[in-house]
């Protein structure tokens, strides 16, 4: 028996233009009085944001992520080398709390949404031959999606693409326990005894926390080379003997699909 667990954005879906448009509103909610800034997210910034995403964890993250890209007070290089501290540094000085950032995160989602959900569906777009590989695991085998995403956003663009998956096979920010912790509780369910788990995710840091814990050291990990990733991550992905680049077709090659 396979368990496969997909994490979310990076992996399924590209939601990076979504999330800059949404963290362009945050940014215009906390900082109304910008100068010159325009009400709609100029191409540039889009882009930039979007070549710039694989620093980020978590949704909420998208905010500080912004105002750095669109003040000019940190380029490419210092936010791909340090974000973590540039974020932190944005959020204390402005003294913003992280509760808060995710609260206004999701419900911004939740007003474009219901302005129009036909738009920010579109600005969601599933990978190529991502929903074919997921439906195909879900008619064999067991199939949990661990993200940070909240639960909520992940049902509705999988309904979009007519994927039927239970709400108790979806943990998102929600759960609030880690991916590693998830996988934890997922080993030590009696159902699962004896299967080989599978976890692919776009995000190295995370495949690195998975890899060091000795009650994960069964879980096969594979790292999205399609996702939110550079390609020093995947070398050091590869480098590390314990996980695997995949292609999206290695990757349903490897798991029987």
């Amino acid at each position: 028996m396979d368990v496969l667990c997909f994490d979310f954005d990076g992996v399924l879906c590209d939601s990076a233009p979504e999330t800059a448009a949404t963290a362009w509103q945050g940014c215009r909610e906390l900082w109304p009085g910008a100068a010159g800034a325009p009400a709609a997210l100029p191409q540039a910034l889009q882009q930039r944001f979007c070549r710039l995403r694989p620093v980020m964890h978590t949704g909420f993250e998208a905010i500080p992520l912004m105002r750095l890209i669109e003040t000019g007070q940190a380029g490419d290089e210092a936010i791909l080398a340090d974000f973590p501290a540039l974020r932190d540094a944005l959020i204390a000085r402005e003294r913003l709390r992280t509760a808060d950032l995710q609260q206004r995160f999701g419900a911004i989602r939740d007003r474009l949404i219901a302005a129009d959900e036909a738009a920010w569906l579109r600005w969601n777009v599933f990978y190529p031959g991502a929903a074919e590989v997921l439906r195909a695991a879900i008619a064999r085998q067991a199939v949990f999606i661990l993200t940070t995403k909240q639960e909520r956003f992940a049902a509705l663009l999988l309904r979009q693409q007519g994927i039927a998956l239970p709400g108790e096979r979806i943990y998102g920010l929600e759960a609030g326990r880690s991916k590693p912790e998830l996988l934890a509780g997922l080993l030590a369910r009696a159902e699962f005894g004896g299967a080989t788990f599978h976890f692919i995710e776009d995000r190295l840091d995370t495949l690195l926390d998975v890899s060091q814990r000795a009650a994960l050291r069964a879980v096969r990990l594979y790292l999205a080379d399609w996702g939110y990733n550079i390609a020093a991550q995947r070398r050091d992905a590869a480098a590390t003997g314990r996980i695997q680049v995949v292609s999206l077709a290695a990757f349903r090659k490897a798991v029987g699909l």
